[in-house]
């Protein structure tokens, strides 16, 4: 791997700050207490798969590239995590560490999104599992250190995309859960639920709705309670993966699109899940996704094409200020995570990211389980209240499993 420029990284980059770092962070319970000599296996065997996930970052007079970094992944023991892109990480955007049965896994979202990070994962657990348990698992759908490594896992899609003419969108402000001063400093918190899987999907499946559309919609009623006399809009957010999109299946890249859903109160439980049903085929419709992917790389041209870092920083933040007024809040679900025979030796499956929105929800499927954050970047917990009753109006069963003050992967800003 020679210098290879920034591109769909560019925003994400530069809108690393403290608050909002821009990182994934999964933490994995195990049935047994981890092994430290099993792990540092798996994770020997992940450098040695995801070249492409083992860079380091540089900046010379055109800007910032990445170099191979051939540097061992960290594996810290009974820690809060190590900051990415430094000395402690030995320069990864992506390290490890363990306590008692928890495997923590942290990676920069500006390399790559939650369906890389559950390939890593897929990756990580054969071969932790394998070792440990001495153990023959399948090998299917699991990326290994014998694979031939296609390019289109390493090379950037959005660098061969060819744009279509767009017009501007112009959107008003949507309903902000941090009051009058978004810049606020507010303590956040997570709460962690389990759902069984059966259970949710009986329930979903005869509304014609997926548990990320459910969820996002019980989220809308959440939020409408509370702000009956709001004159804003209560705008949502659904992520999507877009390699469908750009015919991309294989890449590595952070390639999350988004579909932007208002909440209408007026309509019945049925008839809003109709509405977003509609609003996300709309959306991926090629024409519609076109469009909306070539305003995306619109902006990072633009970017990249601009010289002095401080500039750039003050755009991107300018741009994520008014990215943040247009939403709400939001739902990330990736969809059953397929993690292989390794599953049944996991126990819990927590998720943390960060958006700069008041609510976001992740949403993972593992293990005959779904498992729930809730995280909230706003003070109080009337909304998580509110929300854990409109589970309760659709007869969803759950275990709330922990509240803590959220901990997202650290890593060093780039200015």
């Amino acid at each position: 791997m020679l210098k290879t420029r920034l591109f769909s990284e560019y925003r994400m980059i530069y809108s690393i700050t403290d608050d909002y770092p821009n990182t994934m962070r999964f933490i994995i319970e195990l049935k047994d207490n981890i092994k430290f000599s099993s792990l540092r296996f798996a994770i020997n065997m992940i450098q040695k798969r995801y070249p492409y996930l083992c860079i380091e970052l540089k900046k010379d007079d055109e800007g910032f590239y990445f170099i191979k970094n051939d540097r061992e992944i960290v594996l810290e023991k009974r820690g809060k995590g190590v900051l990415l892109n430094s000395l402690e990480s030995n320069y990864h955007f992506m390290a490890f560490s363990y306590d008692d049965k928890h495997i923590t896994y942290d990676m920069s979202h500006a390399i790559a999104d939650g369906n890389t990070a559950y390939e890593v994962i897929r990756t990580l657990l054969y071969y932790y599992i394998s070792n440990a348990y001495q153990v023959n698992l399948s090998k299917e759908n699991i990326r290994l250190v014998e694979d031939d490594i296609s390019e289109e896992e390493y090379i950037d899609p959005l660098l061969k995309y060819k744009g279509v003419k767009t017009e501007k969108v112009v959107k008003e402000p949507a309903l902000s859960l941090f009051g009058n001063d978004n810049s606020k400093e507010q303590k956040k918190t997570l709460w962690h639920l389990t759902i069984e899987e059966k259970e949710l999907l009986d329930i979903a499946r005869p509304l014609k709705a997926s548990p990320g559309t459910l969820m996002l919609i019980l989220l809308g009623k959440t939020i409408n309670k509370l702000n009956k006399n709001s004159e804003y809009d209560i705008r949502l957010n659904l992520c999507y993966d877009l390699r469908k999109v750009l015919n991309a299946p294989l890449a590595h890249n952070s390639l999350v699109g988004s579909v932007l859903y208002t909440y209408n109160d007026d309509l019945s439980l049925e008839e809003s899940i109709k509405e977003l049903r509609e609003n996300i085929k709309r959306t991926i419709r090629p024409e519609n996704a076109n469009k909306l992917l070539s305003n995306y790389i619109g902006v990072i041209t633009f970017l990249s094409e601009l010289k002095d870092a401080n500039v750039i920083k003050q755009v991107v933040e300018t741009m994520n200020q008014k990215t943040s007024s247009l939403i709400t809040s939001g739902l990330s679900y990736v969809g059953k995570a397929n993690f292989g025979d390794a599953e049944k030796y996991i126990t819990d499956f927590v998720t943390i990211a960060n958006a700069r929105i008041g609510i976001l929800i992740e949403l993972a499927a593992v293990n005959n389980k779904f498992y729930l954050d809730f995280i909230q970047n706003i003070e109080g917990e009337e909304y998580f209240n509110s929300f854990i009753q409109e589970l309760n109006n659709m007869n969803i069963n759950y275990e709330i499993k922990e509240k803590t003050e959220v901990n997202p992967a650290k890593i060093k800003r780039v200015i």
